[in-house]
C-alpha cells in the first residue's frame, strides 16, 4: 500500500494522494531563477574587459583578485554565457562579452550619475578616459582640461597620449570615451567630427648651412602611424619625392632637440615649435607656395565609438572643446 494511504481509504482518495506526491514542490520565490546581475559584477566585468586581466582590473577597482574572479563567475552564471578565455597571461573577450560590453559600460556609468541626478553633487565622482595624439596632448590638452576641470572638481580624467593609429584602436576597443586625433581616421563605424585646423611647419637649426636644400637633406620624422608624418609625406611627395629619413622619433620634444643639434630637417605642428621659432633656436624653412601650405594644413578630429555610452561629462567636454 502506498505510503500516506490508510486501510479502507476510497480508491479515488488514494489516487489523489499518490498524484500529489509525484508533483514537484512549489518553488520558493526566486528559486530556480537565474542569479540577479549586480552593478558590482558589471563593474568587475567592464574593468577586466578594458584592462585585459583580472590583476589589472583588481588594481583599478582596489579589490582583491579573488573578489574580481568571483564577481566574473557569478556574472557568467547569471547570464549563462562564458565571457573570457585565456590568452597567454591575459584574458580574451568572447563574442558574448563583446556584445555585452557596450551596454554594461552604459549601465555602470549611468549608475555613477545617479547621485548628481538626485542632487548630491559632492558624492558624484565621475571618470573620463580621454585620448590625445602626440601634438594635441602636450600642446592643447593641458589648458583645455585645466579649465574644464575647474568647472567640475569631482571629475577625474585619465589622459592617454599616443599616436593616431593607437588611439583609433583604443576607441574601437571601447577603452576610451573620446579621442582628440590629428591624423586621418579611416576606421569604418566610428564617429569622426572636425575640430580645428593645424599647419605643419618644416624647420631646421638656426645656423643650418643649406636651409633650402630640402630634397637633398636628411629628415627626422615622427613614427609610423603618426598623423604629422602622414600629412608631411603626402604634401612633400610632389616637391621632393621620398625624403631621406635619418631618424624616427615618437616624442616631439626629442625631435626638436635632435634637429637643433644637427643639420637634419624636421617637421611638426607649428604650435609645437612656436617657442623655438620665437627665440631663434629653430628657423622656419617651409616653402612659401600657397599650394604646399594648403597641403600641409590638416584637421584635428573628435573621435568616439557610437556604441560607447557617452556620459554627461563626456558631452560637456565635447561642448567645451568645440567652444575653445
Amino acid at each position: 500500500m502506498p505510503s500516506g494511504t490508510r486501510p479502507g481509504m476510497p480508491a479515488r482518495d488514494r489516487a489523489n494522494t499518490a498524484a500529489s506526491r509525484s508533483k514537484p514542490a512549489p518553488a520558493r520565490e526566486g528559486a530556480g531563477a537565474r542569479t540577479r546581475v549586480t552593478l558590482r559584477q558589471l563593474e568587475a566585468f567592464c574593468t577586466v574587459a578594458l584592462t585585459g586581466s583580472v590583476s589589472a582590473g583588481a588594481q583599478r577597482l582596489s579589490r582583491t583578485q579573488s573578489a574580481i574572479s568571483l564577481a566574473l563567475q557569478e556574472l557568467e552564471s547569471a547570464l549563462g554565457a562564458r565571457l573570457f578565455e585565456r590568452a597567454g597571461r591575459g584574458l580574451r573577450q568572447t563574442d558574448a562579452a563583446r556584445r555585452l560590453l557596450p551596454k554594461a559600460i552604459e549601465l555602470v556609468e549611468r549608475a555613477t550619475e545617479l547621485p548628481a541626478i538626485a542632487g548630491d553633487l559632492a558624492a558624484s565622482a565621475r571618470h573620463l578616459a580621454i585620448g590625445a595624439s602626440r601634438t594635441i596632448g602636450p600642446f592643447l590638452m593641458p589648458e583645455l582640461l585645466a579649465e574644464f576641470t575647474r568647472r567640475d572638481p569631482n571629475l577625474s580624467i585619465e589622459l592617454v597620449i599616443e599616436n593616431t593609429g593607437t588611439l583609433v584602436a583604443r576607441i574601437r576597443d571601447l577603452t576610451l570615451d573620446l579621442a582628440f586625433i590629428e591624423g586621418e581616421v579611416l576606421e569604418p563605424g566610428l564617429s569622426v567630427q572636425p575640430w580645428m585646423n593645424d599647419e605643419i611647419c618644416l624647420f631646421a637649426r638656426a645656423g643650418h648651412p643649406a636651409p633650402r636644400a630640402l630634397a637633398n637633406g636628411r629628415w627626422v620624422l615622427r613614427e609610423r602611424g603618426s598623423g604629422t608624418r602622414e600629412t608631411f609625406l603626402r604634401a612633400m611627395q610632389p616637391l621632393i619625392g621620398t625624403p631621406g629619413i635619418a631618424m624616427e622619433v615618437s616624442d616631439p620634444l626629442a625631435l626638436k632637440r635632435l634637429v637643433a643639434a644637427t643639420d637634419w630637417f624636421g617637421c611638426l605642428s607649428r604650435m609645437a615649435v612656436a617657442g623655438e621659432l620665437r627665440d631663434g633656436t629653430l628657423r622656419d624653412v617651409t616653402p612659401r607656395t600657397a599650394g604646399l601650405r594648403r597641403a600641409l594644413t590638416r584637421s584635428f578630429w573628435l573621435v568616439s565609438h557610437p556604441q560607447r555610452y557617452r556620459s554627461a561629462a563626456a558631452d560637456a567636454l565635447l561642448a567645451h572643446a568645440r567652444a575653445a
